[in-house]
């Protein structure tokens, strides 16, 4: 049976009921660290080349400095350990979160770091296209600020949380963000593309889109089976309209289609030949670097 109850704190694996979060804490006082979330199938976290280096760079946004020992190897080999104790062999929801110690309130000399890892089972194991497609709405009472900490995965996310719950109050599986301008940003979890005949559409990064994972991913895999890819800052609601195909791309799901946004409703041919080259290179190709 799978043990969730076992967590990894720094270099150690310990009980998760016996680690404890002090008010005093900076990620509870103030949302002071970020995280990384990843897919895990066999004891190998998928892509973790690039989510190492995406924990790189929210560290050096952040101004937080990881421990030394938290090398490239050290990391895979906690993760594949925490796996192990936990019994999870199959697809597995990893999460891992770097929050700053120290003392200090806004004004801290503080730039040390703790970093736990979780894991959870997700039930399946290779990518699947969702039986059934969204139906997509627009989140606009906030707008995303384009800064630079909201390209990373940051645990302040009151913004993802407010439109998650604008979501079900209004009945849609899923919403999109909008910039400042009007612009699509992303969604609630996912960056979004968007196809028009042999072009692919998504929201460039400096939009302040977070740099997912599975985004880089399929874009190489786009531009390998001969689509013309645009990164665009002015992708807007009302281009959805035009669109052929609509679907969201994650770390967790690999990609979800998008059946419904308004009265337009979707095909999937392309994004199910996608998932299946993202299977390929994730299981085949590249999940175990």
């Amino acid at each position: 049976m799978p043990d969730y109850n076992i967590i990894s704190y720094n270099k150690i694996y310990l009980n998760a009921s016996t680690f404890k979060i002090e008010t005093s804490n900076r990620a509870f006082r103030y949302g002071d660290g970020f995280f990384e979330t990843m897919h895990a199938n066999g004891l190998e976290i998928q892509f973790a080349r690039d989510h190492y280096n995406r924990i790189l760079k929210a560290a050096e946004i952040l101004k937080l400095e990881l421990p030394d020992y938290f090398t490239f190897n050290f990391f895979k080999k906690q993760v594949s350990g925490l796996l192990a104790r936990c019994k999870l062999f199959q697809a597995v929801r990893v999460k891992l979160t770097v929050y700053r110690v120290g003392e200090g309130l806004f004004i801290t000399e503080a730039k040390n770091c703790d970093i736990v890892i979780e894991a959870s089972y997700l039930g399946k194991g290779h990518y699947k296209l969702n039986d059934k497609g969204l139906k997509l709405g627009i989140f606009t009472e906030i707008p995303k600020p384009n800064i630079i900490f909201n390209t990373i995965k940051s645990i302040n996310a009151q913004i993802y949380i407010l439109a998650g719950i604008y979501a079900r109050k209004k009945g849609f599986d899923d919403v999109l963000l909008v910039g400042e301008k009007g612009n699509i940003v992303e969604a609630t979890s996912s960056n979004v593309f968007c196809i028009k005949g042999n072009t692919v559409y998504t929201p460039e990064l400096s939009s302040g889109c977070v740099e997912g994972i599975i985004r880089k991913q399929i874009i190489e895999i786009a531009r390998k089976n001969g689509f013309n890819v645009v990164e665009t800052e002015s992708l807007l609601p009302e281009n959805l309209l035009e669109a052929d195909e609509v679907f969201l791309t994650n770390a967790i799901s690999g990609i979800r289609y998008v059946l419904a946004y308004k009265n337009k409703r979707y095909f999937k041919h392309t994004t199910q030949k996608f998932i299946n080259e993202l299977n390929n290179i994730a299981f085949n190709d590249y999940g175990t670097r």
